[in-house]
């Protein structure tokens, strides 16, 4: 009798020891904290630059990227369809020193390249993908080099947000990376949020920005990554073969929407036709059954 009471408690004893365990298994390791300024929405880019003694430096760019009723906001920047370079502020996190958090921060001027790409899902339906993508150009004047893209894809119907979710892709195969640089529009006011009135957003369009290329057999300049092209020309198929699906895919849904009602109409006009000669050619069998033999006895 005195040992009954034991198991229970010998239980309990084992339980505490097995349920932490069990926890930890299940959720795994901690994630690392999100920088204290950083936005909720917000996504990291990986890049690099070199210091003023010519060492590269590992940083990561904090961008808030949102859409709110038909509109795309980069930093509370509006930003429209298309390739739009913009120079605006932002929260920067130097991964050097990675144990202390405050030092590693610190808030500089960013100059983004954002594709902001609309692609509708079905003809005649509101439904639609956006794609963005970004390509860090500049920080704090001095050159950046990125390998990797995060695209944002977001499913929209009437203007609201169905789903979004990200991924990162080499920026060698986004469509950014094929799209000339010559062709970006320059935001002119970085200064200018969505909360101000949109009435006096002025921005220039289709302004032709040249920048200096650097090649893999040039030697390292003060300012520039050693030994690596910061943006190589796409191949030339690829971008013409690009171009081509995307006028071949818009074609395609002209065509099928124009051609889909005469085909559809022509069937009905088919079947009804037949039908109605089937009726009419049985009625006059059944009415003169005998009137083509009377004819061909008299001849």
């Amino acid at each position: 009798m005195e040992g009954a009471p034991r198991a229970p408690f010998a239980l309990r004893l084992l339980l505490l020891a097995v349920l932490p365990a069990a926890v930890w298994l299940t959720t795994g390791p901690a994630e690392p904290p999100p920088a204290p300024g950083a936005p909720k929405d917000s996504i990291r880019i990986n890049v690099t630059t070199l210091k003023d003694g010519g060492e590269a430096s590992r940083e990561q760019v904090i961008l808030n990227i949102t859409y709110e009723s038909g509109q795309v906001y980069v930093n509370d920047l509006p930003v429209n369809s298309g390739v739009t370079r913009i120079s605006c502020q932002t929260l920067i996190v130097k991964n050097e020193n990675l144990g202390n958090l405050e030092e590693k921060e610190y808030f500089g001027i960013v100059t983004v390249r954002i594709l902001v790409h609309e692609w509708p899902m079905t003809s005649g339906s509101s439904l639609q993908l956006i794609v963005i993508q970004e390509e860090v150009v500049e920080i704090d004047g001095k050159q950046a080099q990125q390998k990797d893209v995060t695209e944002i894809d977001i499913l929209v119907k009437n203007q609201g947000v169905i789903r979004h979710t990200n991924y990162t892709l080499p920026l060698e195969e986004s469509m950014l990376y094929s799209i000339s640089r010559d062709n970006d529009v320059l935001f002119t006011l970085p200064n200018l949020s969505k909360k101000e009135s949109v009435s006096s957003l002025q921005t220039t369009s289709q302004y032709p920005i040249r920048s200096v290329e650097t090649t893999v057999e040039g030697e390292a300049l003060p300012g520039k990554l050693p030994e690596t092209p910061l943006r190589a020309e796409p191949p030339f198929p690829y971008k013409v073969m690009c171009q081509w699906m995307e006028r071949f895919r818009k074609d395609l849904c002209r065509f099928w929407s124009s051609v889909c009602p005469v085909f559809f109409m022509f069937l009905n006009v088919m079947v009804v036709g037949n039908i109605g000669a089937a009726v009419v050619i049985t009625i006059l069998k059944v009415l003169f059954p005998v009137c083509e033999y009377k004819n061909s006895s008299v001849g």
